[in-house]
């Protein structure tokens, strides 16, 4: 079965409803399509045998990153076809984690994609205009420049929900100050888009959490994960919540 539409009440679960009973949805996935360690058919079964009942594929769109030329169109195909053999057993989502390319939620997506995919996941990778260096900059630059474009992100009423938001910096330069990401909560939540809480960039999720609920924000559940155990450990340890 497919996921619900874009803007579909259902698709995310209320910060403030946040509970032991959170459902078991993983919506933050890589496969060989691009990055991930294991081919979609195998991540399905491994997620049923979770008890996992809504799986969204996000494989990356940075070109060094995905299965070669033609890539989307054969996920695509691939995916529709596990979702008719799974059918009844999970919903499938097609989607794509497509990273900020400037700073007014421009995204690296091309006219196929945006014409196949069913969710999208906007992400800051490489800083706009200043790449993977982040070596290079001072940390409060380095912040900026997220804050920035996880804002333009929030903007972009294609994005279904906005992936790790300061978990650039946080991972690799320095802590993202809380007040920011509340900002950007703030925003997102006003026009309707998600906030993924992702434990291999937020940790702990607790007060995530709470930033989120402080502005009635919906929550994306994103494990980010590129190997089959890694699946479906946002959904555990919100439960804890």
């Amino acid at each position: 079965m497919a996921i619900p539409g874009h803007g579909a009440e259902d698709l995310f679960v209320p910060a403030n409803s946040v509970a032991p009973d959170f459902p078991p949805w993983e919506y933050h996935l890589h496969s060989t399509w691009s990055d991930g360690s294991a081919p979609p058919e195998s991540l399905v079964r491994h997620a049923l045998g979770l008890g996992i009942t809504r799986l969204i594929f996000t494989e990356h769109t940075e070109p060094g990153l995905v299965a070669g030329p033609g890539w989307f169109d054969r996920y695509r195909a691939e995916l529709l076809d596990l979702r008719e053999r799974f059918a009844g057993r999970i919903d499938l989502g097609i989607g794509l984690e497509a990273p900020a390319v400037d700073f007014e939620g421009g995204l690296l997506l091309d006219e196929r994609e945006i014409a196949g995919v069913e969710f999208v996941l906007g992400a800051v990778h490489a800083l706009p205009g200043h790449g993977w260096s982040f070596a290079s900059l001072e940390p409060e630059r380095a912040i900026d420049l997220e804050f920035k474009a996880l804002l333009g992100l929030a903007g972009n009423p294609m994005v279904d929900a906005i992936a790790h938001p300061g978990g650039v910096c946080q991972q690799y330069v320095a802590p993202f100050p809380m007040e920011l990401f509340a900002e950007v909560v703030r925003k997102a939540t006003a026009n309707g888009i998600a906030i993924e809480l992702n434990p291999a960039y937020q940790s702990p999720l607790g007060p995530y959490l709470e930033v989120c609920r402080r502005y009635d924000a919906r929550v994306s559940p994103g494990s980010n994960a590129h190997h089959p155990g890694e699946i479906g450990r946002a959904w555990r340890l919100l439960r804890e919540l």
